[in-house]
């Protein structure tokens, strides 16, 4: 039946077709399962790990950042460096509280210094006038820095800073090297004229003795920064180690919102008050200070406070009553303010003003630190080192006998400046040690601000290499290679 055959030939074929297209969906089914199986053992475990980063947070991200421990390897390339950095400053950034509050960081200029005459001290303003000032309001703000919560990785501190340089008018023409690093300038004046004080004999020798003359009254206008709770005023010669959070606790305690009681109470154990005297009551403390037992006789009953720290609560009042004071004219020569306090360098100036506003017309309300932790200076506490205490006591701490990890800062007094390159020679070996270890810290941390300042410096690809470590051989375990000899001119200034 030949008329069958077109028919059943089309039926073969569409037969044939469907079943073909059976087999390709069957193998289209399958190739589409196992690609989704696939796929799916591939999506889990990563939707796993997701959500265990999410669940940890931050800091499992944090520690799976490659920080290095210290920018002091010399191997690590400038492009590291600059990860390093980054890296830090945003881990640092995640773990950061919140500041409590911000202290403020006092130094004063009284003039651009003398390079005719370099021991008069008032052509040269002292200490914070010294030719080489710079090198110290560098490495102390470095110094403030590190000891405060902007690095707190490593400091632990709830406290801010804000640095401020109180400048004399006739030191302007130098000052603009502090607003390069970083200090707020205000241009001030004495805060009285020398000739409406009523003795004349005060007038005449107010502007000759001390370490600067009258200018030194500068540091009172500590006492009127009243955008900061605490204003701490310290000599360019001094170096800050360690937190001071447990003073800014304890005389910030009437203020702290949310303290407990508990916490204040530690931190009060943990203050070295002079002669383990107690402390006040917290909230009543108007100011910290050290004494300079080095400037009298041993026994004398009434010791000036030392001038390089002075850390007071801003008060108008304050600041007012000091200038009464000192326009008065209350001074007696050889007795000193009110006739009982004076006889050693600096009584007509803070060192000895202060003593009388804080022992006599305020007592209770300033606080004599123990000077063997806080403006540690490396004095010995007898005279000639076997006689007398010079506190008046029968036993005296020697202050050279403190672990360096628990100095919270330093005066380069009898130590001399770091910048001289010089440790004092000392017949005695414990002075001359602390010394070293003194002039050590300084240089170890002007060595990290020039870490510091080279990776800046070279962010951004813009500048080749980076830190480069100096070539100064004079005693270089102590000096860093920044000093080429041991005298004032083998010294290598900050870049």
């Amino acid at each position: 039946m030949p008329s069958s055959l077109p028919h059943q030939t089309a039926q073969s074929v569409i037969t044939l077709s469907s079943n073909q297209n059976r087999r390709r969906n069957q193998k289209r089914w399958s190739t589409s399962t196992i690609q989704c199986l696939v796929l799916t053992s591939v999506l889990f475990p990563l939707a796993l790990w997701l959500s265990i980063l999410l669940q940890f947070g931050s800091e499992s991200i944090d520690e799976s950042i490659p920080v290095r421990e210290s920018i002091n390897d010399e191997n690590i390339s400038v492009k590291d460096r600059q990860f390093d950095v980054a890296a830090t400053q945003q881990k640092q950034q995640n773990q950061q509280p919140k500041a409590k509050s911000t202290i403020a960081y006092a130094v004063s200029l009284t003039s651009c210094g003398s390079t005719t005459n370099l021991r008069d001290n008032i052509a040269n303003g002292g200490h914070s006038s010294d030719p080489s000032f710079r090198e110290g309001a560098a490495v102390l703000a470095h110094s403030i820095h590190l000891s405060s919560i902007r690095n707190f990785a490593q400091s632990g501190s709830h406290y801010d800073y804000k640095l401020i340089v109180f400048v004399h008018p006739n030191a302007r023409a130098c000052s603009d090297i502090f607003e390069e690093l970083g200090y707020e300038i205000q241009i001030r004046d004495t805060p009285f004229k020398v000739a409406d004080i009523k003795s004349e004999w005060l007038q005449e020798h107010i502007v000759k003795s001390g370490c600067c003359g009258e200018k030194e009254y500068l540091k009172l206008y500590s006492y009127i920064q009243f955008d900061y709770p605490i204003v701490i005023h310290l000599d360019l010669d001094s170096l800050i180690l360690k937190p001071m959070d447990d003073l800014f606790d304890v005389m910030l305690a009437d203020k702290l919102i949310g303290k407990e009681d508990e916490s204040i109470e530690s931190a009060r154990k943990r203050v070295a008050v002079m002669h383990d005297n107690p402390l006040p009551q917290s909230g009543s403390i108007d100011a910290y200070f050290t004494r300079d037992y080095n400037m009298i006789n041993p026994g004398k009953k009434r010791v000036g406070v030392q001038g390089g720290f002075l850390m007071v609560r801003p008060n108008q009042s304050a600041f007012d009553e000091y200038i009464k004071i000192v326009l008065s004219g209350n001074f007696r020569s050889g007795g000193g303010w009110g006739g009982q306090y004076g006889g050693y360098f600096g009584a007509q100036q803070i060192q000895g003003i202060c003593s009388y506003f804080y022992d006599k017309k305020h007592p209770g309300t300033g606080v004599e630190l123990n000077k063997c932790y806080y403006n540690v200076m490396a004095d010995p506490p007898r005279q000639n080192e076997v006689g007398k205490c010079r506190d008046g006591r029968e036993e005296c701490q020697d202050c050279r006998d403190t672990p360096l990890e628990e100095i919270y800062s330093v005066h380069f007094t009898l130590c001399q400046k770091p910048w001289k390159c010089r440790v004092p020679s000392s017949s005695v070996e414990k002075q001359k040690a602390m010394c070293s270890k003194f002039h050590g810290e300084w240089f170890r941390i002007r060595e990290d601000l020039e870490r510091v300042r080279a990776l800046e410096r070279n962010v951004g690809g813009s500048e080749v290499g980076g830190y480069v470590k100096p070539k100064g051989e004079h005693m270089p375990e102590i000096f860093r290679g920044f000093c080429k000899s041991g005298q004032a001119r083998g010294y290598i200034p900050l870049q």
